[in-house]
């Protein structure tokens, strides 16, 4: 298969009559593609009864970070007898540049909101199967000025339970068949809440839907199931920020416990449970 793939490119430069400079061009752009940006995170899982925990958007570094939501979520997942975490991004606030941003920060920079994240991850004992956005808060230390820190990766280094699979939308897929997306989208929240989430089921092919779809980003905390899509917000541990009030959204603090038995055709059913905190 790999050798007729091989084939097919060489015959495909014979054909264009490339010359040396745009053949070097072309195996410089591959050289920096991200081959693993949309590779399943496979998890070795055979049961068909699985329990795991959900959140998003936790903004560590942030004054309206609440980490006593993540020390409730952590003894319920205990108690609950949770085996792995799911974190749908925006994990650090990052530094914005916007005026006045930093006087909203508990910790500056990314030396210390790194410290802070280790610090508070030491507490999981379990896996956390975590993506990021690229463009938003952890990103925007590899994308503003060019600085170029790729925030999961040094997330995952910076502790053993946060495992990166990758920026925006990736697939997690056990071995008992379940497959479940994480998504952080962009953008802000539209009228009704499931808008965004339905149009965006909407446009996934039939075979390429997940089971399950896991969203942050929006701060808000809805499950709902569209076309046969199980589909889930994180809700966010962070409080509603001067932004957030300033454009007239709330925030929806809480996470969730997810409780789902797999068949062979797919879902047999799904439990969610969804911890709401308040300010």
């Amino acid at each position: 298969m790999v050798k007729k793939k091989i084939n097919k490119i060489l015959n495909l430069v014979e054909k264009k009559n490339l010359s040396d400079k745009e053949l070097a061009l072309i195996l410089k752009g591959l050289k920096g593609a991200d081959k693993n940006k949309y590779k399943p995170k496979r998890i070795d899982f055979p049961d068909n009864h699985v329990k795991f925990a959900a959140f998003a958007d936790a903004h560590m570094g942030h004054k309206c970070y609440r980490p006593d939501i993540l020390n409730k979520m952590l003894k319920d997942a205990k108690r609950e007898g949770v085996e792995f975490f799911v974190n749908a991004g925006d994990t650090i606030e990052g530094m914005s540049g916007r005026e006045g941003h930093v006087y909203e920060l508990t910790h500056i920079g990314a030396s210390e909101q790194l410290k802070y994240f280790a610090e508070q991850f030491k507490k999981f004992r379990k896996p956390v199967y975590s993506i990021e956005a690229q463009d938003s808060h952890g990103g925007w230390f590899h994308n503003k000025g060019n600085m170029g820190l790729n925030i999961g990766e040094e997330l995952s280094r910076r502790s053993k339970h946060y495992d990166f699979i990758g920026f925006d939308e990736q697939d997690i897929i056990l071995d008992n068949g379940l497959k479940l997306r994480l998504r952080h989208p962009g953008g802000g929240t539209a009228y009704a809440l499931s808008y965004k989430m339905q149009k965006y089921v909407e446009s996934i092919s039939g075979g390429k839907k997940p089971h399950m779809l896991i969203q942050g980003h929006f701060h808000k905390a809805l499950s709902m199931f569209y076309r046969n899509v199980y589909c889930i917000d994180g809700a966010t541990l962070c409080e509603q920020t001067p932004f957030m009030k300033k454009i007239g959204t709330p925030a929806h603090l809480g996470y969730w416990i997810i409780d789902a038995n797999m068949r062979k055709k797919g879902l047999e059913r799904v439990t969610t449970t969804f911890v709401p905190f308040f300010e």
